[in-house]
Formats: C-alpha cells, structure tokens, sequence
C-alpha cells in the first residue's frame, strides 16, 4: 500500500487524513499551525518535522491549502516538498488554486522525475468527514489509476477532466456558479418574506421547480432556515475561490460582470464581520437591506 503524505489539516483536510487512516493508509502529516497535528499522531498519522520529510517518506502527497501562494511556498520553500521529491512520487494538489501556477509546478517536478495531479473538491466539511466528496481530476490516466484507490477513500463521485490544470479551471467555475446561486437565493427569500410568503413554502416549491439548486435545497434548509452560520464552507474561503475565478476572467478577457457583483456583495459581508461564518451568511446583508430576517413563519408562531 502506498504511503500518503498530507499537508494541510484544515476543516477539509482533517477529516480527509481520518479518511485515508480509516481505510488503513500510513499518512506523514505536516502543518505550520499545529492545531490538529498532535490530534491526529494521536490516532494514528507519522508528524514529519517538514514538507521536505513528508515528501521524502511518502509515495503519494497531498496538499490541502488555501491558495496557490501557500502552495508554492510549501513547495519551493526551506525544507520544502521539491527537496524531497524524487522519482517516481506523486505530488496532488487538493486546494482550490490558479491553474497556471499548478501547471508550472507540473513543469518543475518533471524535472525530478515526479508526477503531479491537481485535484480539488467540491461536497462541504460533511462530504469530508464520510468521504463522499466529489474530486475533479486533472493530469495523465496513467498517474491518476496509480492514485485512484487514494482518492477513492475520500471522494465518492471522481471526475477525470483533461491535463493538469483543467481540475482547477473546473473547480473556478463551480465555485463561481455556487456563490451565483447563493447569493440569488437570499434575494428571492428576502423578497418573499417581505411579501407575506412563508420561505419555507416557496423552498419547497423551488426545489421541485426550475430554480433548484444547490445553495438553496441545502444551505437555505441546513443552515439560514435554522440560524445557523456555524461553517460547512467558509465565507472567506468563498470569497477567495471567487478570486480565482475573477482573475481567470480577467487574464483570458471574459467579462464576468455578475461574478464581479457577488464579489461586491461578499465583501459587503466581510466588512461586518461575517467573514468566517458559513457563506450562508450573506442572506443576512439580503435581510438587511429588505428589512426582514428569513426564517419559517413555524418558528416565529412557536416563538409566540
């Protein structure tokens, strides 16, 4: 069985090592904050004092991290992964990042010899902790059956999408359509709620109707309906993947005019404070500007 490196034990990447140690996986971890890395020993993952080590010890690493210029960083750094790299090993980039700068990062580790796949996911922290992610894949079938099994013990649905760098591009424009869809779905609620209409009424009405979504069918029911903005998917990691999407659209000339107006929006939110909430949470500047709070006319009687 190959041995899995794993940088990165954020809310996704935890619960993706507890996955790969479940299904019997040796995982060298590493991560700067420190904050789940003695957790994690304690069930069973090698703490490595580097990503140089982790790399050296491992067959296959994995990256779970913010963006491209942690990445690189972790890559091409002191005591970095390239250091350690050799040939024949892996290197995965799970995170949401530019394309490009995975693209060259492919470059570089053919130099020594390496493989590389960018492979970012989509399916919140729960689809993490049951390892029913969905995983966009990009780079050679060949690396990719080398690493299926891996990948498999953390996504349920894994989509092979072209070379390397097309995972990313995928993983942008999914992104950009879900902060879309969220932030329409708080603009309808509010406009419901203010017209007299239970929006718990007008959900179910959406979700068997040509407005069904994602944003809706879950975020409304799960998190806004009970007020809870505890985070499944940050609205600061919301805001960064719409970056990545913005700046592709800018680097290739394509107007994106309302993923420019989500972007405002998002950042409405960030200044007050909503920033590490749940992206749900932008239904509270959708409330605020109508005057209402979304939330089932059940809860307000039960109140009463």
């Amino acid at each position: 069985m190959q041995k899995v490196g794993f940088i990165g034990l954020g809310i996704m990447g935890a619960p993706m090592v507890r996955c790969l140690l479940k299904s019997g996986y040796l995982v060298n971890i590493y991560d700067r904050s420190g904050l789940r890395s003695e957790e994690l020993s304690k069930e069973g993952a090698v703490l490595q004092k580097n990503p140089r080590q982790v790399a050296v010890f491992s067959d296959v690493i994995i990256t779970m991290l913010p963006n491209s210029g942690i990445v690189e960083e972790v890559m091409f750094g002191e005591n970095g992964l390239y250091e350690g790299m050799s040939a024949g090993k892996i290197f995965i980039d799970m995170g949401s990042s530019d394309y490009k700068s995975n693209q060259q990062i492919c470059e570089w580790l053919k130099e020594k010899g390496a493989k590389m796949l960018d492979a970012p996911v989509t399916g919140s922290f729960k689809g993490a902790q049951e390892g029913t992610l969905t995983i966009m894949v990009g780079g050679d079938s060949q690396t990719f059956e080398q690493v299926r099994p891996i990948l498999e013990t953390m996504g349920e649905k894994i989509v092979p999408v072209g070379p390397v760098g097309t995972a990313d591009i995928a993983k942008a424009c999914n992104q950009m359509l879900f902060a879309l869809n969220i932030a329409a779905v708080s603009e309808v609620m509010a406009l419901a709620v203010k017209a007299g209409l239970d929006p718990e009424v007008l959900l179910s009405i959406v979700n068997a109707g040509s407005g069904e979504s994602y944003a809706g069918r879950v975020k409304m029911a799960n998190f806004v309906f009970k007020r809870n903005f505890k985070p499944g998917f940050t609205l600061q990691l919301m805001a960064k993947d719409v970056d990545i999407a913005l700046n592709m659209g800018r680097s290739l000339q394509v107007p994106l005019r309302l993923g420019n107006l989500v972007r405002e929006n998002i950042r409405i939110a960030q200044n007050k404070g909503y920033e590490l909430d749940d992206c749900s949470c932008v239904i509270r500047i959708a409330e605020e500007d109508s005057g209402v709070v979304v939330e089932p006319f059940s809860h307000k009687n039960r109140e009463k």
